[in-house]
C-alpha cells in the first residue's frame, strides 16, 4: 500500500521529517503554540508638518519591507511613526496582550489620503463645547462666548494635535477644520470621524451635513466625508499600496499569526496564495493570517467567500469607531492570549491551540456606538455561515468581544462545507504537525530502517527501527495530545493511522496520520418542560 504525502516528490533527498497539513478532508481511511504575531501596514514615510497651527509628525525609522521587533507601543511609535497605522496596531495588540513578542513589517506608503471637512460659522453668543471622536478618543474641546468661527476652528485643531496618537492631523483656515489621515490610501476612508456640540447641561448635538445649530449662535457643518453605517469617516483616500515586497521579505519565516492593515480582496488573495505555499510539506511553515472589514455584511460576505481560505481569517465589525486595523492586531493578540487581560477569564491558543475563543472580551476595540449598525442574531449567523468573524458588543464598557473564531473557508466546489469552520481546527492540526515534526526529528534522528517483522518481533539491534515502531511513536504522542485537550478520540481513529514504507525509494516511510481537533462547546439546545403537579 502506497501513501500520497501531499507535495513530497518521490526525489526528495535531504533528510528531514516531512509532514503536510490536510485541512477539512475526510479521513484517509473507514509543541505548543508560539506567541509571535507580526503586524503588517503602514509607517509614516516623511515627516508630516502643517502651518496653521505650526505642527510636525516624525517620520518611522525603519525601512520599508523589513520586519523588526515591536519591543513597546513607545519603540512602534519610533520605528513607524506616532499615529501611523502600524504604531496604532502595536498599542491596540500591547492592551491584549502586553507580553506579546510583536514583530512589525511596513508596506510602502502609495497614494493620496483621506480627509474630512468641519465649517463652524458665525460667533458664539454663549459657552459651549465640541466633542469629537476619533480613533477610538474623546476629545473636548471649551469655546467661550464670543469666540469666532477662526477661534473655534483654531482651539479645536490644538486639542486634536495635542492627542499626538490619533490618526489624523489638523489645520483650519479661518472657520474651515480639515482632518487628514496620517497614512495614505483609501484605508483612511473608513476611519471613523465625529463631531457633536454640547451644552452646559450636557446635551449633545450631533454635527450633520447640513447646517447644525449650537443653540448659541455658531453652527457647524461636515462636508467632504465618507459614510459607512451611522458613521461618518474621512473620504477621498486613493491608490492601494502593494503587499509584494513585505511577502518577499517574509517567506521564509513564521509568526504565529499576521495581522494584516490590508482588506483588499487581491491583497488578500496575495497572503493566501503564500500562506498555502508556506504551509506546504517543502516549507512547513504554517501560519494564519487575520483581517478586519466594516462593509455592509452583504459587501462583506463577497470578500469572505471570494477568499474561501482556511488560513485567512476575515473580522466583521461593522460602521465600527476602531480603525480596522487595530481590530485585526487585536483580535490576533486576542486569539493568542485571550482575554485575562481585558477583564475576563478566557485563554488562548498561546496556552492551548484548542482554546474555545467564543466571547473573549477585546481590550479597546469598541462596540458600535449606534444600535442599528450592531449586528443581530440573524445577520450573525449569516456572517458565520459564509466565513466572517462577527464582532459583538461584550456587554460592559462599550468593548467588543468575538463571537466565535472561524476561518473564511465556508466553500467546498460552491457548496457550503464547514470541514474548517473554527480557526481552532487549523490551529491544533498546524500545532500537532509541528510538535510531531520535531518529535519523530528527535526519536528517530540517525535510525536505521527495518522491514517489519512477520511475527511482530521488534529489532533487536539497536537504534533500528520499523514502519510498526513508528506507528507506536505517533500513536503515543497522539495520546499525550489528547491528554492535553488538544484532540479526541485517538483510539477511535486508530484504525486511520498509516505507516508503510515508501514502495520504491529506499529508507523513506509514508504516514497517514489522523487529527480529530477537540472542539469547542458552541451550541447547548434543551427543552425546559414544565410538568404539571398532582
Amino acid at each position: 500500500m502506497g501513501i500520497n504525502v501531499v507535495g513530497l516528490a518521490a526525489s526528495a533527498k535531504v533528510p528531514q521529517v516531512h509532514l503536510a497539513v490536510v485541512l477539512g478532508g475526510p479521513g484517509a481511511s473507514a509543541g505548543e503554540a508560539s506567541k509571535k504575531l507580526l503586524l503588517v501596514g503602514n509607517k509614516i514615510t516623511s515627516n508630516l508638518s502643517g502651518a496653521a497651527p505650526s505642527f510636525t509628525v516624525t517620520a518611522g525609522t525603519q525601512g520599508d519591507a523589513s520586519p523588526i521587533v515591536i519591543p513597546s507601543p513607545d519603540d512602534a511609535a519610533t520605528l513607524f511613526g506616532r499615529g501611523s497605522e502600524l504604531h496604532r496596531m502595536a498599542v491596540a495588540a500591547f492592551k491584549q496582550y502586553p507580553d506579546a513578542t510583536l514583530e512589525g513589517i511596513s508596506s510602502a506608503e502609495a497614494g493620496t489620503k483621506a480627509a474630512a471637512v468641519y465649517t463652524f460659522a458665525t460667533t458664539a453668543t454663549g459657552a459651549f463645547s465640541i466633542r469629537f471622536f476619533i480613533g477610538g478618543k474623546v476629545i473636548d474641546v471649551s469655546v467661550a462666548s464670543g469666540d469666532t468661527p477662526t477661534v473655534i476652528a483654531t482651539s479645536c485643531a490644538d486639542a486634536l494635535l495635542d492627542e499626538a496618537d490619533l490618526p489624523v492631523t489638523a489645520q483650519f483656515a479661518l472657520g474651515v477644520l480639515t482632518l487628514t489621515a496620517k497614512c495614505s490610501g483609501p484605508r483612511g476612508n473608513d476611519l471613523a470621524v465625529d463631531a457633536f456640540f454640547v451644552n452646559p447641561s450636557g446635551v449633545a448635538t450631533r454635527i450633520l451635513t447640513g447646517s447644525t445649530s449650537s443653540g448659541f449662535g455658531t453652527t457647524g457643518i461636515l462636508s467632504a466625508n465618507g459614510t459607512i453605517g451611522s458613521e461618518f469617516t474621512l473620504a477621498a483616500g486613493a491608490t492601494d499600496d502593494s503587499l509584494t515586497a513585505v511577502l518577499a521579505a517574509i517567506d521564509a519565516s513564521k509568526y504565529d499569526r499576521i495581522a494584516l492593515a490590508h482588506r483588499v480582496a487581491a491583497q488578500l488573495d496575495a497572503v493566501v496564495t503564500q500562506l498555502d505555499a508556506q504551509a506546504g510539506v517543502a516549507s512547513q511553515l504554517r501560519q494564519q493570517a487575520i483581517a478586519a472589514t466594516n462593509a455592509t455584511l452583504a459587501t462583506s460576505t463577497t470578500l469572505a467567500t471570494g477568499r474561501n481560505a482556511s488560513r485567512l481569517q476575515i473580522v466583521w465589525h461593522h460602521a465600527t469607531a476602531t480603525p480596522l486595523e487595530e481590530v485585526a492586531a487585536q483580535m490576533g493578540a486576542a486569539r493568542l492570549i485571550g482575554d485575562g487581560n481585558a477583564g475576563g477569564v478566557l485563554v488562548g491558543e498561546a496556552t492551548t491551540p484548542s482554546a474555545n475563543l467564543d466571547s473573549v472580551k477585546m481590550a479597546s476595540v469598541l462596540a458600535q456606538r449606534f444600535p442599528a449598525d450592531r449586528p443581530t442574531q440573524t445577520e450573525q449567523q449569516s456572517a458565520l455561515s459564509n466565513g466572517l468573524t462577527p464582532l459583538i458588543p461584550s456587554g460592559s464598557g462599550g468593548k467588543a468581544a468575538i463571537c466565535r473564531s472561524i476561518t473564511s473557508r465556508s466553500l467546498v466546489s460552491g457548496v457550503n462545507n464547514y470541514a474548517v469552520l473554527d480557526s481552532s481546527n487549523v490551529t491544533v492540526t498546524d500545532a500537532f504537525a509541528d510538535g510531531l515534526q520535531a518529535f519523530l526529528s528527535t526519536e528517530l534522528a540517525g535510525a536505521l530502517l527495518a522491514s517489519d517483522s512477520a511475527d511482530g518481533s521488534v529489532p533487536k539491534a539497536s537504534n533500528v527501527t520499523t514502519p510498526k515502531a513508528i506507528k507506536s511513536l505517533i500513536y503515543a504522542y497522539s495520546k499525550a495530545r489528547e491528554a492535553d485537550g488538544w484532540i479526541r478520540d485517538v483510539d477511535a481513529n486508530l484504525p486511520n493511522l498509516a505507516v508503510v514504507e515508501h514502495p520504491t525509494v529506499v529508507g523513506r516511510v509514508d504516514c497517514e496520520i489522523p487529527c480529530e481537533p477537540m472542539p469547542g462547546v458552541h451550541i447547548v439546545g434543551g427543552n425546559v418542560r414544565q410538568l404539571s403537579g398532582g
